[in-house]
C-alpha cells in the first residue's frame, strides 16, 4: 500500500509540475513581427514578418481569448507609411490581466507615418525661384521638408484695404479678382483667445465672398468676439513669394514651393502630411476597447482636412469651433461645439497606456481621448510641431458633463512625465493639453513649452452647465442655456508638479494653466492646482499664469510658483489685464496658500456684477524673480528627461 501511495503521490507531482510548465507556456507572450521589409503573405515570425500594422491586427485578433499573455506586435525600425488607419475595435483589446501591445524591437524608432513624399521637383519659374512637382489627388494643409514645417503661402499680416461686410469683405487689390482657385484662399482672423480661420467662396470684382456656413457661425458671436478683419490671407498661389512657403494646386495636381537659400529639392525630404487618422480606436459604451498599449513609436506626417471645407474654423475656445446650420447668435461662447479631432483617436478606451513615444508633425490633435474613456494613462512621451492640442482628454457635450451612464463617464486617466513644444502650430486658439469635463485626471510632471495660448485647460461650461447655471461668461444671462440641477462630472482632479513656459506668446487672455466651471461638490472632492511652476509668458500679452475663469469654484491652487509673468492687455489694443493669479467671473469658494508669485493682483478681475464668494489667500509669499522660488520645487516640477 505504501508503494501505492508513493506512486500516486510521484504520479500527481508530475501532473502538477506538466500543469505549471503548460501554465508558464500560455503566460507566455505570443509576439507576431512587422518590418517595412516584410510580406504580409508570410507568418509574421521574426524571420518572415509581416509588412503592415493591418496584417499584424488581423493576426493578434485570432489569438483566442481570453488571453493567457500578452500579444506583443512588435515593429522593426524604419517607416510605415499609412494611407489608412490602423482600426481597433473591442474585439482586438486584450484582456484577463493581459494587454495586446504595439512596441518598438529594441534598440529601433519606428515611424507610423501619414506622409506622402514629394519628387520630381523642376523649377517653374526662374525669376521668382518657385519649384514645383506633380501632386495628383492630394488633398493636405501641412508640407514639411527635412523635418520643418514649412508654411503655406500667405500675405504678411494685417493687408491693408479689407473692409468686412455682411457677406465677407471688400479689398482695393484689384489684382484678387483674378487669383486662381478662389475657394482654396483662406482668412485668418485672430482676436484675444480666438482664432478664426474661413474659406472664401467667390471673388468677383472688389466683393470678397465667404464659404457658408463658416462666415455665419463665425459671426454668431456679438461685436468684437465675431470675426473680424483678416490677420493673414493664406493658400493662394500669387502669395507665394517667401522662401519656404508652398502651394497646392489640388484642382490641376500640381505643388509649388520656393525653396530656402541653398536648399536643394533634388535631395530634400520632401512629405506632405495626406492621412488624417493614424490610429482610431474607438469603442462604444458597451463594447469598449482597451487593454492596448503603444511603447516606443514615433507618429508623423499626419493631416486635418475638416478646416478646409465650408465649415472653416468659426472658432470658440481652445480647439472647439461652431459648426452646422441655424447656429443661434450668442455672445461670446457657444452651448454646442465640436471638437478638433485627433491624428489618433481614442473613446470609450479603458486601461490604454502610452509610454516612450514620440508625436510630431501632425496637422489635428496629436492625441485625443473622447468620451467614455477610463483607466488610460499617457508617460514618458514628446509631442513637437502640432497644429492643435498635443492631448485632448474627454469632451464638452451633454454626454460628457450630464452622463446617463457610468460607462460615458471619462474618468481615472493619468497623463504625466510628458514634454511638449510648440503646439497649437496652426489652430493658434488650442491649449497645449485640453482636458474636459472628467472625474480624477490626474497631469503631473510634465513639461510644456513655446506654445502660441495656453499650457493646461482644464474644464468648460463657464458655469452654465452647473447646477443654477451660475453666469461666468460675458453675455451669459442673456443666454437660453439648458439649466441642470446636478453637478457635472468635474471633479477630483489634479494638477501637480508641471513645468510651463513661453506661453501667450501670440494670443491672449489664457493661462499657463487655465480652469472652468465648478470641480466637485466640495473643496474636497474638488480640483487641486499644486507644485507648479509657470514662467515666461510673451510680455505685453495679457493672461493670468494661475486663471480661474468663469463659473470656477472648489479649487485649491498651493505651493505653486510663478515668475517672468510681466502683466499685459487682454488684446493688441484692450485694457491692461492679467497678474500671476485672477480670473473674470469665478463662483468662488477658492482657496490660494503657500504659493509664490512675482506679480500677484490685488483682486479679482472683472467679476461685477458677480463677485466671487469665499476667495481664501493666505501664507502666499511675493518673490523678485525664479531666485525667489525654493530650488526644490523647480527641481521637482516638470518631466524627468528635463531633470
Amino acid at each position: 500500500m505504501a508503494r501505492i501511495a508513493q506512486s500516486a503521490a510521484m504520479a500527481l507531482l508530475v501532473c502538477l509540475i506538466a500543469l505549471g510548465a503548460s501554465a508558464t507556456a500560455q503566460a507566455a507572450a505570443t509576439t507576431f513581427y512587422v518590418s517595412p521589409h516584410g510580406d504580409d503573405h508570410d507568418p509574421g515570425t521574426e524571420a518572415r514578418p509581416f509588412l503592415t500594422l493591418d496584417r499584424a491586427r488581423i493576426a493578434a485578433r485570432k489569438v483566442p481569448r481570453p488571453l493567457h499573455g500578452d500579444v506583443v506586435v512588435r515593429l522593426a525600425g524604419g517607416t510605415y507609411r499609412m494611407t489608412r488607419p490602423l482600426v481597433l475595435r473591442a474585439a482586438d483589446s486584450g484582456g484577463n490581466g493581459h494587454d495586446v501591445v504595439y512596441a518598438a524591437a529594441p534598440g529601433t524608432h519606428p515611424l507610423i507615418s501619414g506622409g506622402r513624399r514629394i519628387t520630381g521637383w523642376t523649377l517653374f519659374d526662374r525669376a521668382r525661384g518657385i519649384y514645383r512637382a506633380a501632386a495628383p489627388k492630394l488633398t493636405t494643409r501641412q508640407l514639411y521638408v527635412n523635418g520643418k514645417r514649412a508654411p503655406r503661402a500667405s500675405s504678411a499680416d494685417d493687408p491693408a484695404g479689407i473692409t468686412k461686410t455682411a457677406t465677407g469683405y471688400t479689398t482695393t487689390d484689384a489684382t484678387m479678382a483674378s487669383w486662381r482657385n478662389p475657394g482654396d484662399i483662406e482668412m485668418l482672423s485672430n482676436w484675444r483667445w480666438k482664432s478664426f480661420r474661413c474659406p472664401v467662396a467667390s471673388i468677383i470684382g472688389d466683393q470678397i465672398t465667404m464659404a457658408q456656413p463658416c462666415w455665419h457661425n463665425a459671426n454668431v458671436f456679438y461685436g468684437v468676439a465675431a470675426m473680424g478683419l483678416p490677420t493673414r490671407i493664406e493658400n493662394a498661389y500669387e502669395l507665394l513669394d517667401q522662401p519656404r512657403e508652398w502651394y497646392l494646386d489640388q484642382p490641376a495636381g500640381w505643388i509649388y514651393y520656393m525653396p530656402a537659400p541653398g536648399e536643394s529639392l533634388a535631395t530634400a525630404d520632401v512629405e506632405a502630411a495626406a492621412t488624417e487618422v493614424l490610429v482610431d480606436a474607438r469603442g462604444t459604451r458597451t463594447h469598449p476597447v482597451g487593454h492596448l498599449r503603444f511603447d516606443g513609436l514615433t507618429f508623423a506626417y499626419a493631416t486635418w482636412m475638416g478646416v478646409s471645407g465650408d465649415e472653416g474654423y468659426a472658432d470658440d475656445q481652445t480647439g472647439f469651433h461652431v459648426t452646422g446650420p441655424n447656429q443661434p447668435q450668442t455672445l461670446e461662447h457657444a452651448e454646442f461645439t465640436t471638437r478638433t479631432p485627433g491624428n489618433l483617436r481614442f473613446a470609450y478606451a479603458r486601461d490604454v497606456t502610452i509610454r516612450r513615444s514620440t508625436f510630431q508633425h501632425l496637422g489635428g490633435v496629436a492625441l485625443d481621448f473622447d468620451t467614455g474613456s477610463q483607466h488610460n494613462t499617457i508617460a514618458g512621451s514628446r509631442f513637437t510641431d502640432i497644429s492643435a492640442a498635443a492631448i485632448q482628454l474627454g469632451g464638452v457635450d451633454v454626454v460628457d458633463h450630464h452622463p446617463s451612464r457610468p460607462g460615458e463617464v471619462t474618468r481615472d486617466n493619468r497623463i504625466a512625465n510628458n514634454t511638449i513644444t510648440k503646439a497649437a502650430q496652426e489652430f493658434f486658439d488650442a491649449a497645449a493639453v485640453f482636458v474636459g469635463y472628467t472625474t480624477r485626471t490626474t497631469i503631473s510632471h510634465n513639461t510644456l513649452s513655446d506654445l502660441p495660448y495656453t499650457g493646461i485647460s482644464i474644464g468648460w461650461g463657464w458655469g452654465m452647465t452647473d447646477p443654477g447655471r451660475f453666469p461666468g461668461c460675458t453675455g451669459c444671462p442673456y443666454q437660453e442655456w439648458k439649466t441642470y440641477t446636478t453637478p457635472t462630472t468635474s471633479r477630483g482632479n489634479r494638477i501637480l508638479d508641471n513645468e510651463i513656459s513661453n506661453y501667450l506668446q501670440l494670443l491672449y487672455d489664457g493661462g499657463g494653466i487655465y480652469s472652468l466651471g465648478q470641480q466637485g461638490t466640495s473643496l474636497a472632492d474638488g480640483q487641486v492646482i499644486s507644485g507648479n511652476v509657470v514662467f515666461g509668458k510673451a510680455p505685453t500679452h495679457g493672461g493670468n499664469a494661475l486663471y480661474t475663469d468663469g463659473g470656477s469654484r472648489y479649487i485649491t491652487l498651493s505651493a505653486n510658483a510663478t515668475f517672468d509673468n510681466t502683466p499685459g492687455s487682454d488684446g493688441p489694443e484692450g485694457q491692461p489685464y492679467g497678474h500671476d493669479w485672477g480670473g473674470c467671473r469665478p463662483f468662488g469658494d477658492i482657496v490660494w496658500k503657500d504659493n509664490f508669485w512675482e506679480n500677484p493682483a490685488e483682486h479679482y478681475d472683472c467679476y461685477p456684477p458677480y463677485p466671487p464668494v469665499n476667495v481664501d489667500l493666505h501664507d502666499n509669499t511675493v518673490i523678485p524673480g525664479r531666485a525667489g522660488v525654493p530650488a526644490a520645487m523647480l527641481a521637482t516640477a516638470g518631466a524627468a528627461a528635463r531633470r
